[in-house]
Parts: structure tokens; C-alpha cells; sequence
């Protein structure tokens, strides 16, 4: 900025009086350099501040070495400042912790708004809209040990502060032989090599498969058990008739050719019911009346 009280300035273009002062909107570099008395080409070095506290550095992430995916944490807000300033407490925690970390990763803003009446009847017309934006942001922890990453992420739910929502995801990893450890420890009865919870999740499972099987016996056994032939004879059976007929429903169709295919069902036949012997007259009823003379 150029300012000059009264005359013109040689070398600036475009020059406009702002309150007294003249200031030039494309100016010569010589001219900036005789005014100002420095080169303006000249970059700004940049110098390092050993007295600076370490607490008020950038966040520094340790370096992955395998890259084995550890946990995953998801942080939302309605402030961002605020959640950028717990972004960079949860990345300084992790590095003293030992604790190998990335991000913070932007993920896309949810903007939702609402439109309400400023006022009832005629004045519809008058609305106001509100709207509410909430950012979020993503870590990633790898090599770390799931025991470190746990005590980390108990670290900072503890500090976490308000108007900020935290949610995480730990991946479990088992050995090869995990399967033949279970099998073992069912047999044998042995849960010292197989974690608790392996063993109660397995027989859920096997009870859930047993129920499976029990429904689908009770559901399906009355079903008639189709060949190789039988099936390609109805595929056959059912090409023929669209076919013929481009425009039928070719769910109908099939259903017709499934139920043709099933034999009939048998009728059981009732019982035929003995004839129900006639009981002789008992003593204590009355006798019956004479027939009357002609």
C-alpha cells in the first residue's frame, strides 16, 4: 500500500483517493523496493522458537510399521473449534501413550435444516429457516498393543469435553489354530488356553445351528425330494410355456409346474365304525302297553 497526501504517484495504476490517501491497486516492484526500502520478492525465512512451550506445538504422530488396523474412533460435533482442539489433546495423548495414530480425517458435514412459520394466518409467507451442521472427524489406531489402545481410549473418554460425541471400534485377532483350541477345550472341558467368551459364543452357535435344523426338519420333510431329471424336465417344462406365452407371469408358471409335479397327496381314510349292539330291555323299565283290538 502506497500513500501519498496530495500529488500522484508515478509508477502506480489504477490509483483511487481512499480518505486523503492514494492507494495503487498494481504497483511496480522497483517502486515498492525505493518506497519501502526492502525487496519484496525476498521469502519470509522462517525461524525457530526453542523457548516455545511443548505444549502449545503441532501434534506429532508416531510412524506405522506394519500397518495392522488396531482401532477406529469417530468423534461428531456442532463446534468446530472445540472438536479441533480435542482432536489435537486425543493426538498428543497417543504419542506420549505410545499409542500409533492418524488422522484426524475429515468426514462430510451433515446439514440438516428446518423451515417454521414466523407467524400464523396471512403471514405464511413469512418463514425462517434454522439450521444445525455437525462436524466429524475420524482416528485410526494401528500397531499398537489392544491393551495400550484400550487404556488410551479410557484416557480420553475420561477428558472428553462437552458437546463433543466419541464412538469406537476395536478389531480382535485370534490365532490360526483357534478352532482346534475350542474344538479341544469342548471335549476335554480344559478353558485354560481358550478365552471364556470363545467358548459361551461356540455353544450359542452349536444350540442355534441344532435349532436351525430341528425347524427346517419339522418345516421341509413333508417336501418331495426332486432328481436331476425331474428338476430339467420342469426348467424345460417352464421355458416351453413363456415361450409360448411371452406375456405370463413367470412366477405363476413355475407355481403351476411345482404343483403338477407333486404327487397327490394321500387321504387317509376314516375308520369304518362298528355297529353298536342293541342292549337288552332292563328290568326296571315299564312294560310296554298291549296293542289295541280292532
Amino acid at each position: 500500500m502506497i500513500r501519498a497526501l496530495g500529488r500522484a504517484i508515478p509508477g502506480a495504476a489504477r490509483a483511487r483517493v481512499v480518505g486523503g490517501a492514494v492507494r495503487g491497486t498494481a504497483t511496480y516492484a522497483r517502486l515498492l523496493d525505493k518506497v519501502l526500502g526492502i525487496n519484496v520478492h525476498e521469502k519470509t525465512k522462517v525461524v525457530a522458537q526453542k523457548d516455545r512451550d511443548p505444549i502449545y506445538a503441532d501434534p506429532v504422530n508416531l510412524p506405522k510399521t506394519h500397518g495392522i488396523p488396531i482401532c477406529r474412533v469417530a468423534f461428531w460435533s456442532f463446534q468446530l473449534q472445540r472438536m479441533d482442539f480435542y482432536m489435537d489433546f486425543c493426538r498428543k495423548a497417543a504419542y506420549h501413550m505410545g499409542v500409533v495414530c492418524a488422522g484426524p480425517v475429515p468426514m462430510p458435514t451433515v446439514v440438516r435444516r428446518w423451515t417454521v412459520l414466523k407467524s400464523p394466518f396471512v403471514h405464511k409467507s413469512s418463514m425462517e429457516v434454522f439450521e444445525r451442521r455437525t462436524h466429524k472427524r475420524v482416528l485410526f489406531v494401528r500397531d499398537t498393543h489392544p491393551e495400550v489402545a484400550a487404556k488410551w481410549l479410557e484416557y480420553i473418554n475420561a477428558n472428553i469435553p462437552v458437546g463433543v460425541g466419541m464412538k469406537y471400534w476395536m478389531h480382535e485377532y485370534e490365532p490360526l489354530d483357534i478352532g482346534d483350541r475350542i474344538a479341544q477345550a469342548l471335549q476335554t472341558g480344559d478353558t485354560t488356553s481358550v478365552d471364556a467368551q470363545s467358548l459361551e459364543s461356540t455353544r450359542y452357535l452349536e444350540h442355534v445351528v441344532k435349532r436351525g435344523r430341528r425347524r427346517m426338519w419339522t418345516t421341509y420333510k413333508d417336501l418331495p425330494v426332486y432328481s436331476r431329471d425331474a428338476v430339467a424336465a420342469m426348467a424345460a417344462d417352464i421355458a416351453s410355456k413363456l415361450k409360448a406365452d411371452p406375456k405370463a407371469n413367470i412366477e405363476e408358471v413355475t407355481q403351476s409346474v411345482l404343483t403338477a409335479s407333486r404327487p397327490p397327496p394321500e387321504k387317509k381314510k376314516k375308520p369304518a365304525k362298528a355297529p353298536a349292539a342293541a342292549s337288552p330291555p332292563s328290568s326296571s323299565s315299564p312294560p310296554s302297553p298291549p296293542p289295541a283290538a280292532a
